[in-house]
């Protein structure tokens, strides 16, 4: 969780996405950027540095009709700015890929040899990565306007 937080982060800094589809305002009826809007359905997870981590406890755990493992709410300064999920398996890396796809246009890739992803979505980069050793996809939507906030140097 730790690798991909920080990878998650390191991609965002390095890599500024123009949106190229659908703008993404919010994450399953939670606004990016916004103060949590019913903290009793969210449970604490952990905390990483200015990041506070939740999971939501009626949380379905699908997306797109793509089971997944782990679902994390990041907030910053008290204000969602990161989602986390991953998945399992080709299947559902394929379903994940063909969606943002066909909803976001082209990703940027930085690494051609590496299964990452990163699409432009208004104020929030997507992205995805696949690895083909654990076969998990993982997905992250990060709020650009609260990780400028905390890039080093502001």
């Amino acid at each position: 969780m730790k690798r991909f937080c920080i990878v998650a982060i390191v991609l965002l800094l390095a890599v500024q996405a123009h949106a190229q589809g659908k703008f993404v305002l919010d994450y399953k009826g939670m606004v990016f950027g916004k103060e949590m809007a019913d903290p009793h359905s969210m449970k604490k997870d952990h905390a990483q540095g200015d990041l506070t981590f939740y999971t939501r406890y009626s949380e379905d755990h699908v997306f797109q009709g793509v089971p997944l493992q782990r679902e994390y709410f990041g907030y910053c300064q008290g204000k969602l700015c990161l989602v986390l999920f991953s998945a399992q398996g080709p299947s559902a890396y394929n379903a994940l890929k063909a969606y943002f796809d066909a909803n976001y246009g082209p990703a940027m890739q930085p690494k051609m040899n590496v299964k990452e992803f990163t699409y432009g979505a208004g104020e929030v980069d997507i992205q995805l990565s696949y690895h083909d050793s654990s076969k998990v996809a993982e997905v992250s939507y990060i709020y650009r306007p609260i990780f400028r906030q905390m890039s080093p140097g502001r």
